[in-house]
């Protein structure tokens, strides 16, 4: 929850970094050019055209309303004088700091320039924007105007688009999206001494990165040290050393984890057992044999040294190291905002200081080869012109899946039933597949694009505690769990499909909201309107729900006993924490989404991409989601932000040293 102060006519804004900061309104006369950019002031057209709306007047005074947002209510007030909107103040909301901001800073400015509610929304801001549009509609109503009216006042030049857009360029490297991938792309070849331009289709830089918890795999003995290594994780390593051979590559990968298990046994340590190995080994596991065994190779390699460089860059993390979901093993990290907007945000701030040029509201359209070397892009500016960027040494493609495309989707899927319409996605606006389809049309290869990830935790009630399964468990409407929280998240995803409504509840208790960072007046927040279930007993929650208060009770009751015992349980779960006893208890609700496609451009352990020959593209690098063959059939959950920053690394590094 925030509170940002008003935005007024005639004003200009000082606009702040990400970070929940507040926006402060500062009068023109007082800040120079140079200092600020201009807010709009009211046009002639605008003003008459809103008059002749309003058939007059306004009742001047300042009105309140909400309306939802993607996390929940906005709340704002709206100042009238008797002809104009004359100030919007933004109040309470629990929308995700960063997305949303871009809506903060530029609907209610643009709202108070046109004196009309047909302002265009925010790219990757969508449901904040439509949230304040709404809730102004409710004021004006309130006000006596007409807020149909205002919708049909003509909007032009939103944007003031022109100023500092991308113009005819050429650089070393030239980066295309502005995700995690991109970004550490960007920042590694920049460290290597390249001049960079990024590009970045949306308002906003972060991709699926900002948007998601920010867990990162990676074995790490120090924060590891303390996990201790339970009867049903040995039989988890011993599962996977049986699976027969399926290529040399994994029999020579699985023939290095049993020396390793074989080295662990005979040491008596009760400590966790994991190496970058045996977290390949597990992942090329969880992808049935259909990842490509040294692309995971190379991921796991350089998990760690990964981690320690975001660190060196100004990434903090907990020293709490545990399971997300889908992860199958204690080694998830975690940043302390439980969010991958810390991640963005260094990226972004280090990249710019080693010089890295950014560019908003940029889409590449098309890439450009000459004598079969990738050497530019046709980009379409914030101005809206088309302009050439020239890259001396790469090209590097960074624009994530295409979960947000649903034509993509029908047309590749080879795993569900249904990956059409009727499942939305939780990914940024901006996933459509773009650098898939501009590298199928250079002749790059595309690899394993029929699977597509649902993440069942879709958050159906609005709230959540974390993704974090350890100490919490899954039940369906009946009050009944269902399945290994553990498992797999194709796993998961179908079983909740297969639910009451295709929905379920997380359980947990308080010490677990707060091992999880989430604070009273978060948990308060949720509560009040709706996000999150709760009760100071089970049975209260359980009637709070609409689920059986027996059940339940009796749910979490084997659950307890099953932590206790710290064995596989009856559905093969064998990831344990802590009970759930601790009131008060919550429980959100979620339902499966698209969350993550696991096919696109194939790559090497370079980073570089392949064509359909078998060869390397010269000039052409990729980067994350936008790739192919890693992940196989099911990527591993907290596996997807070290893929995307490690061969984001990896690509810099290379492209900058390319001749």
């Amino acid at each position: 929850m925030r509170k940002m102060v008003a935005i007024l006519l005639g004003m200009t804004l000082l606009l702040t970094a990400c970070g929940g900061q507040e926006t402060t309104a500062t009068s023109a006369q007082e800040t120079t050019a140079a200092e600020t950019t201009a807010a709009p002031t009211t046009t002639e057209a605008a003003t008459e055209a809103a008059t002749t709306a309003q058939e007059g007047t306004y009742i001047p005074g300042t009105y309140t309303a909400s309306a939802q947002g993607n996390n929940g209510p906005v709340e704002l007030s709206v100042t009238f004088s008797q002809e104009a909107i004359t100030e919007i103040t933004i109040g309470e909301h629990g929308e995700t700091v960063g997305i949303s901001d871009g809506a903060f800073e530029k609907i209610p400015a643009a709202i108070i320039q046109f004196q009309s509610l047909g302002v265009d929304t925010i790219s990757g801001a969508t449901y904040t924007s439509q949230a304040i549009l709404d809730a102004v509609a409710d004021c004006v109503a309130q006000a006596g105007g007409d807020a149909e009216a205002l919708r049909a006042v003509p909007v032009e030049g939103q944007e003031e688009a022109g100023a500092g857009a991308l113009e005819d360029s050429e650089v070393d490297v030239l980066v295309i999206g502005g995700g995690g991938a991109g970004l550490s792309a960007a920042l590694s070849a920049s460290q290597n001494g390249a001049s960079v331009i990024l590009v970045e289709k949306l308002s906003a830089l972060g991709g699926n990165t900002f948007r998601c918890g920010g867990a990162f795999n990676t074995a790490d003995p120090e924060r590891q040290k303390d996990i201790p290594m339970t009867e049903s994780l040995s039989s988890a390593v011993e599962k996977v050393l049986a699976h027969e051979d399926v290529s040399d590559e994994h029999a020579q990968l699985k023939a290095e984890v049993q020396k390793q298990w074989d080295e662990y046994k005979a040491s008596g340590s009760t400590t966790l057992f994991d190496t970058p190995e045996w977290h390949a080994l597990q992942s090329i596991d969880a992808g049935d044999y259909e990842g490509n065994v040294e692309l995971v190779r190379t991921l796991t390699s350089n998990t760690l040294d990964t981690l320690n460089w975001l660190t060196d860059n100004g990434v903090e993390w907990t020293d709490q190291v545990s399971t997300v979901v889908g992860a199958l093993w204690n080694r998830s990290h975690q940043t302390p905002n439980n969010s991958g907007s810390d991640i963005i945000a260094a990226l972004e701030q280090n990249a710019k200081a080693n010089g890295v040029d950014i560019y908003l509201d940029s889409k590449a359209e098309e890439l450009i080869t000459e004598d079969g070397r990738v050497c530019g892009a046709v980009i379409t500016n914030a101005a809206g012109d088309k302009v050439t960027v020239k890259a001396k040494k790469g090209v590097i493609m960074a624009t994530g899946g295409f979960s947000a495309n649903v034509e993509m989707r029908v047309k590749y899927n080879q795993q569900w039933e249904d990956i059409g319409e009727s499942l939305t996605t939780n990914n940024t606006p901006g996933a459509t597949g773009d650098g898939i389809v501009m590298g199928e049309a250079v002749g790059a290869n595309l690899v394993g694009m029929g699977w597509i990830q649902l993440m069942p935790l879709n958050s159906v009630s609005g709230g959540g505690i974390s993704g974090y399964v350890n100490s919490s468990l899954y039940c369906n409407k009946e009050g009944k769990r269902f399945v290994a929280e553990d498992q797999r998240r194709d796993v998961l995803a179908a079983a909740v499909l297969s639910q009451t409504d295709k929905l379920f509840y997380i359980v947990c208790d308080q010490k677990e909201a707060e091992l999880r960072g989430r604070t009273p007046e978060t948990l308060d927040y949720m509560v009040q309107n709706g996000l999150l279930y709760s009760g100071d007993t089970i049975a209260e929650l359980a009637e709070n729900m609409g689920v059986p208060a027996e059940a339940l009770e009796q749910t979490v009751a084997e659950f307890n006993e099953a932590v206790k015992a710290g064995k596989p349980d009856e559905f093969g779960r064998t990831t344990w924490e802590n009970t759930i006893e601790t009131g008060p208890f919550y429980a959100p609700s979620f339902s499966p989404a698209v969350h993550h496609t696991m096919g696109g451009l194939e790559i090497n352990n370079n980073g570089e991409v392949i064509s359909t020959d078998g060869e390397v593209i010269p000039g052409f690098y990729a980067a994350g989601e936008v790739t192919g063959g890693i992940h196989g059939t099911n990527r591993v959950g907290g596996n997807a932000v070290p893929d995307a920053l490690c061969f984001g690394k990896i690509a810099g590094a290379n492209a900058a040293s390319n001749e």
